[in-house]
């Protein structure tokens, strides 16, 4: 069988046409629902899920570093290595 009559036979039986559309519409919708945005923090945040983080993993850090973005504080990094950036769907529902 030739590269011709398969094609011949995709396009014929209406198979592939529907397929792809469908492959497309896949791909957008997961692209619209997994975009975030990343979103500004106070310092009472950044302090609140800090010391949530030294609780939770027994962490012996003394300090922790603020992530900043174009000017706006987006998250935190702790000396133990662990990172927080708060971030949003770019879709709510």
């Amino acid at each position: 069988m030739e590269l011709t009559q398969i094609i011949e036979i995709l396009f014929g039986s209406g198979v592939l046409i529907p397929a792809i559309w469908l492959s497309l519409g896949f791909v957008i919708a997961w692209l619209l629902l997994s975009a975030t945005l990343s979103v500004p923090m106070t310092q009472e945040e950044i302090d609140t899920l800090w010391t949530f983080h030294k609780q939770k993993t027994k962490c012996k850090s003394k300090t922790c570093k603020q992530i900043i973005k174009k000017s706006n504080i987006i998250g935190f990094e702790c000396e133990c290595g662990f990172n927080h950036i708060q971030k949003k769907p770019l879709i709510n529902f």
